[in-house]
């Protein structure tokens, strides 16, 4: 048999290393070993019961078939006029596009619009899949590291010193995953402000997906009404999936130029067609039942609970920082006095394998998110193994630390 081989693309892609260590944490659990798994970033709450009971009713009335490329109109209407209302401009359904997630959503955005050698910044830690979307795309990602000290935010003279002729976009997550740091309207507008003026050819692409998941005094800003007056080059990525809890439904949205969706809606044709019918039918109704609500901000309190909780019990481990997030559900935790000479560690990827193989909790590396000597912590799971696996961690932490003293 003669060998199929793969392509060059192919082996520029990185497996997904939340989605290896998750995997490899349903394996012990499948020896009958009692995992926690710190390491997923979905929710652990059902949808609100609105949402399942409208695809129930649909499933039982009418026939699933295909809907148009871009989304059902209905739903294109719904999340324009969602989105409209929150960046107090009006959006048109030509500027909304339905995908199979937000993911789906970012990777169309990169597949359509970066030419051979144009490149996007990533402030770091980042997102594990930003960088090879954008290889995916051909295009050149820009990694640019963000301090501790800074609150991990993008700090407007890195950003200029990122910026060439070449840049096409600045990738903004707000709030962003691993840190769960945020971006006041004030922080975006003098990036935006850089932006326009050393690389006014280049677009802000503001990943909102979690962008009702914020807590304390912060106030998540508009990309829109942040830079107005500055600049309308901005695209913003939202869905369903974190905040109505429907990770596993994959829809996401992308606010863009009508051009730009076109042209995304012709890639989706030909890719995916449009996403799951029964999942836009659930989709419009997280948009449009009123009863939803009280059922997110039930699992926002939930939430801010929990990153209280786990917040104050990392802190108080010896030889770890760990950074107050802004939002989203996770804790980035600086635990390099435990790796490197001295220590059993080589690197945060030994220590994190040592976690779940040996303590039983799965965590994710920060060399996964750019940013080696960190774990990123979810506490999107429920109170009982929040307190199970703080304890664990604690145990496996205190001893590192009396091991060395």
């Amino acid at each position: 048999m003669i060998d199929l081989p793969t392509n060059a693309r192919a082996g520029m892609l990185s497996s997904s290393p939340t989605l290896a260590i998750s995997a490899r944490a349903g394996e012990l659990r499948a020896q009958g070993k009692a995992v926690l798994n710190f390491s997923a970033g979905e929710p652990d709450f059902r949808p609100p019961a609105a949402v399942t009971a409208a695809l129930t009713e649909f499933l039982a009335t009418r026939p699933v078939h295909y809907t148009p490329v871009a989304g059902m109109p209905e739903l294109r209407d719904a999340a324009a006029a969602e989105l409209g209302r929150y960046h107090e401009r009006p959006v048109l359904r030509s500027e909304l596009l339905v995908s199979c997630g937000a993911k789906h959503s970012l990777a169309n955005l990169f597949a359509v619009t970066l030419a051979p050698g144009d490149e996007v910044v990533i402030p770091a830690p980042y997102w594990v899949s930003y960088v090879d979307m954008v290889k995916l795309g051909d295009g050149v990602p820009v990694v640019v590291s963000t301090r501790r000290e800074d609150g991990w935010r993008l700090q407007p003279d890195d950003l200029a010193a990122a910026l060439t002729p070449r840049t096409r976009f600045v990738v903004i997550g707000n709030p962003t995953n691993p840190t769960g740091a945020g971006y006041s309207a004030a922080q975006l507008r003098a990036l935006g402000e850089v932006m326009a003026r050393v690389a006014p050819q280049c677009w802000l692409l503001v990943d909102d997906i979690y962008r009702r998941l914020v807590y304390g005094d912060f106030v998540h800003a508009s990309a829109f009404t942040a830079l107005r007056g500055v600049t309308e080059q901005i695209v913003v990525i939202d869905g369903v999936s974190k905040s109505f809890a429907m990770t596993g439904y994959r829809i996401g949205f992308m606010l863009a130029p009508a051009k730009v969706v076109a042209a995304a809606s012709r890639l989706q044709g030909h890719v995916t067609s449009g996403a799951a019918t029964t999942s836009q039918v659930a989709a419009l109704a997280a948009l449009r039942d009123p009863s939803c609500e009280p059922a997110v901000q039930a699992m926002h309190a939930a939430f801010t609970r929990r990153r209280e909780f786990m917040l104050a019990g990392l802190q108080a481990l010896p030889g770890v920082d760990t950074f107050a997030p802004d939002g989203a559900f996770y804790l980035f935790a600086d635990i390099s006095r435990h790796l490197g000479p001295g220590t059993p560690f080589a690197d945060d990827l030994a220590l994190a394998t040592w976690l779940l193989e040996q303590k039983l909790v799965a965590t994710v590396p920060g060399t996964a998110f750019g940013t080696p000597g960190f774990l990123r912590i979810s506490y999107a799971t429920d109170d009982e193994s929040l307190r199970a696996g703080l304890v664990r961690i604690g145990e496996a932490i205190g001893g590192l630390a009396t091991a060395r003293a």
